[in-house]
Parts: C-alpha cells; structure tokens; sequence
C-alpha cells in the first residue's frame, strides 16, 4: 500500500528528546529564522492558537467580520470565533483559491482576510491586498510549509503566516507551529499576548512523544501494509468530529523545537524531490483528471495532490485494489461550516469541489517507479470504466 502521508519518527528519535532534556540548553533557531527573512518566530502548540493569536494582536473592533474560505480546517472556524470575531465566507475557484468577484463584493464585510494555501499551492497574495485595499491579510501555512511564491517563502506577504507541525502536514514532527510576521508592532503585540501563555506539563511532552513513536512504528511500511492501513479502514468515520479550539493556549515544547531543527537540513533537501515527484506526476496524469495547475510566481511543495473528479467514491475504491491510499480531504467541510452559519448556496464553487476533491500521495519517500505507478493506475480507470 502507498500511503498518503509519510511519518517518520525513530526509537532513534525519542531517545535524542529525552537526551536534549538533560543538556536543558535552548534551541538555536538562526537557520530556521534566517530562512524566513531573519524575522523572530513565536512557536505555539497548535496553529490554531497561532491563528487566534494574531487576530487579537490586530486589535479589530470585537464582531469584526474575518473573510476566509469554507473549504478549509474546522479548527481555523474555531480560533475564529474564540478570538470574539464573525465568519465571513469567501467562494473558492477550481484552484482553491480565492474567488475574487467573491472577495470584491464581500470586501465591505471585513475587516481582515485569512488566506489559506490549499495542499500547498500559494494563492497570489499580493493581487489580494490590492482588492482590499490595505486591510490585514494572515496566511493559513499549514499545508504549506516550504512553499515559495515570487521567489521568498509563504507566510512573508501577509501581515503574519501561521505554519503547523502537526501530524499529517508536510514534515510534521507531531505536534507545534509557530507564526512569523514582518509586521513590527504585530509582533509586540503578539509577544505581549503569549507572555502568559503555558508551557507543556512533563505528562504531555511524555505523551506527544510516546504517541509520535507509535505513529512512526505504525507508518514503517511493512507494517503499514499488514496491520494500519486495514485498521484505519474499521476506525476510520464516515462523519469525523471537528477540531475544537484547545482548552488551555501553551507554547511548544523546546524538545519540540529542537527536533524540527534537527530535521531542517534534511527538510530543505527532502522538499526537492516532493516537488519533482509532484511535477511528474502533473505530466503523467491524463488531462481528463484535470490536475490543478501551480501558478507562474509559485513554487509549491505538493503537500498532497489534488485532483477533482465527479465519481470520487469508485475511483478511490478502484485506487485502493491497487494498492493506493487516497483522501478525501475536507469531504465534511459543507457540514463543519453549516455549524458557523454558513448558508446552503452562498459558496457553489466550494461546494462542488468539496464532493468531488480526492488526494493522492506525492511524499518525498516515493521513488519514480511508485509516481509512475500512481499516474498509470489512475490513468487506467478510464480504460475500464
């Protein structure tokens, strides 16, 4: 089986956490924070803290309406609202990215706009601001880690860029985020705000680690084959719950920190070949499947491939006979939304795709023969169908 996501987290790797809480010393973030234009970054425990965060460092007038998009995470609707602002929906087109006849008519709605970069693919950020006309504007980085867009990492064309670590995302290393802003006084303010925030108990560092070991065990691929992936298929839900907002706000941990930094070098080697494997993949698939197209000033790190397709249930029954985990990401978004006080046809784009989205792998850890089986596999539906 070819899994959609690659984890990897040793025996290796939790002995090293624990040797780092001996040594005690603080993390040297220098290469990771000259990698985002030298700016300071403030790392939290989820993202979702990150986004709630940066809202109120914006010191918008409480009831402010925040324009985002529907087909995105339940968790960022969550830190929305906790932040004491309104949702405002903002259409999608084919290439996830903000519809901007959609943002132009609802501009006078809001008063700041969080821009998410959908599996990876950066939206034109700077054509947004132009609509806004000077209105703050956050990049959702969660699945776009290592993504660039006219030359310089996602996250540097906003007023702040929230990024996760989490398991599931690009190079997550189980848990933590972090934000990044040039904005000088957003960052004093954010500073201020997280002075109280917690720092992880020993229990929950424990248990992150323990739970990463075992995800790193369960993603080795023999094991995946044999035993994970047809347990994910007796667990997994039809109707998953959504991410709530965390009871208490905490920083990441400084083991935490130094384990993304350990893995950096690596990351920005490994982020080469996610993107060639993505690239091929784009050459390989029939047009028919109508592979969704990066735009000229972006680079994206193909987090995961998307693809949009009328009859997703058959296809990803037909995928998984040979051996190919598919997702159907945010397939509940229309029903996560509903509970924000999304109306049924305010956004007929997003509702389409969200029926008709499928994910296929595209992780560093695949070889040219594995992408090239992908693309045949999927090609060959039309054959037989």
């Amino acid at each position: 089986m070819i899994p959609r996501f690659d984890f990897k987290y040793s025996f290796r790797d939790f002995i090293g956490e624990f040797r780092s809480d001996i040594i005690g010393s603080s993390p040297d973030i220098t290469q990771l924070q000259e990698f985002f234009g030298g700016y300071p970054l403030l790392f939290v425990e989820k993202a979702r803290i990150g986004i709630k965060l940066v809202l109120q460092a914006l010191e918008l007038k409480p009831g402010s309406g925040i324009g985002v998009q529907p087909f995105t995470c339940s968790s960022v609707l969550f830190a929305i609202k906790e932040a004491g602002f309104n949702i405002v929906f903002i259409d999608i087109d084919r290439n996830f990215r903000l519809l901007h006849e959609d943002l132009q008519a609802k501009n006078s709605q809001i008063e700041a706009l969080i821009v998410t970069h959908t599996f990876g693919f950066p939206d034109n950020v700077e054509a947004l601001k132009l609509i806004l006309g000077g209105k703050p504007v956050i990049e959702d980085c969660a699945q776009a880690y290592l993504s660039e867009i006219e030359g310089k990492p996602v996250g540097l064309c906003g007023d702040a860029g929230i990024f996760s670590m989490g398991y599931g995302k690009l190079f997550g290393i189980g848990s933590g985020g972090f934000i990044v802003s040039g904005n000088s006084k957003l960052r004093l303010k954010l500073g201020q705000l997280s002075e109280n925030f917690a720092t992880p108990s020993a229990l929950s560092i424990v248990s992150t680690r323990m739970r990463n070991l075992m995800l790193g065990i369960l993603h080795i691929p023999f094991v995946y084959n044999v035993f994970t992936f047809p347990l994910k298929k007796l667990i997994t839900k039809e109707n998953p719950d959504i991410q709530k907002y965390p009871e208490t706000e905490s920083l990441m941990s400084s083991s935490e920190i130094r384990l993304l930094i350990r893995r950096f070098d690596d990351q920005l080697k490994f982020i080469s070949q996610q993107q060639e494997n993505g690239r091929l993949l784009t050459s390989l698939i029939d047009k028919r499947f109508s592979p969704l197209i990066p735009s000229s000033e972006s680079n994206p790190n193909f987090f995961l491939f998307p693809l949009q397709v009328r009859n997703r249930d058959a296809i990803v029954t037909y995928l998984a006979k040979k051996g190919i985990e598919t997702g159907k990401h945010f397939s509940n978004s229309i029903r996560w939304v509903q509970r924000f006080g999304y109306v049924y046809g305010a956004c007929p784009n997003f509702e389409r795709i969200a029926g008709e989205v499928i994910t296929l792998p595209c992780h560093y850890n695949l070889a040219e023969k594995q992408i090239r089986f992908i693309a045949e596999s999927l090609n060959s539906y039309h054959e037989t169908n």
